[in-house]
């Protein structure tokens, strides 16, 4: 039987030194883009994202989480006659999990058009409800967005992110902060609380772009945006002693992704940079 199903992959986020995101590659073959590779890496001399590094740590209720969906779609689909065990295993997995892939159309959409709305673009109507009380918030606690989507790249403990927005808030605008959107599912009546590695997430992105010795005076923050619940959203700030906490945690994964990996992309930037240049000699200190 032939099989035609979508990759199912996982790609981990790369980029280069210069911040060029580096997520996919072209295939040998020519027909199409690949995940990137920590084989590719280490050629290519890049950086894992911070996503990449959390993703040392266990993630218990998550996998329970898969688990269970797995199981549930087992019970909704039927197996056809002459399906193989692989073929069979292959569709119950894709039909598990694409509420996930349709909850992250929805998700980068809403995100798309918030950036947009930024830039002095109208959003979409079937997606207002959605953004504005994002833009409200805004707003009301009249922060002030210097940056969006800035790629960063730190050297010094090697790995590299997306930050989706650097602000400054207050009268004299002097107070630094990094806000990250997420969506989420919700539920009536619930609070939303932050997944493990959210706030390592903001604090990574603040020590970097901020500062490592500006934590201590910087606010983050996550605004989480319901997509079962249109119109309704909730932000959970970070204190600056959250930061500091998740930041040193932060740098000891980096250690341990590095070790557990075999791959230290610092090292791999400096052997590069002392690699003689065409029509240059090398110098060394």
């Amino acid at each position: 039987m032939a099989v035609l199903k979508k990759d199912q992959s996982q790609s981990s986020h790369w980029y280069r030194a210069d911040g060029t995101p580096c997520h996919r590659l072209p295939r040998s073959r020519g027909d199409g883009l690949r995940p990137t590779t920590l084989r590719d890496a280490r050629r290519l001399k890049l950086f894992p994202s911070v996503t990449s590094i959390l993703g040392i740590f266990s993630k218990p209720q998550l996998d329970k989480w898969k688990m269970r969906q797995v199981a549930l779609a087992s019970m909704r689909i039927d197996r056809t006659e002459g399906e193989s065990d692989d073929y069979f295993a292959d569709r119950i997995i894709e039909e598990a999990f694409a509420q996930v892939e349709q909850a992250a159309d929805l998700g980068s959409r809403i995100h798309d058009a918030l950036e947009k709305h930024f830039d002095g673009v109208s959003v979409p109507d079937d997606l207002v409800t959605y953004t504005a009380p994002v833009i409200k918030w805004q707003e009301e606690k009249q922060l002030e967005f210097i940056e969006r989507e800035k790629v960063l790249v730190n050297t010094v403990h090697g790995f590299a992110g997306t930050m989706d927005v650097a602000c400054r808030y207050g009268s004299d605008k002097s107070g630094m902060g990094v806000i990250d959107f997420k969506t989420r599912k919700t539920k009536p009546g619930v609070a939303v609380t932050p997944y493990d590695g959210q706030a390592m997430q903001i604090a990574a992105y603040g020590a970097t772009y901020w500062g490592e010795e500006n934590l201590p005076r910087m606010f983050g923050a996550n605004a989480f945006i319901s997509t079962t619940e249109p119109g309704r959203m909730e932000v959970c700030a970070y204190t600056p002693q959250q930061l500091m906490a998740e930041w040193e945690v932060f740098k000891m994964a980096c250690a341990i992704w590095r070790h557990s990996k075999g791959y230290d992309p610092r090292s791999a930037q400096l052997q590069q940079a002392s690699q003689p240049q065409p029509g240059k000699e090398a110098i060394h200190g």
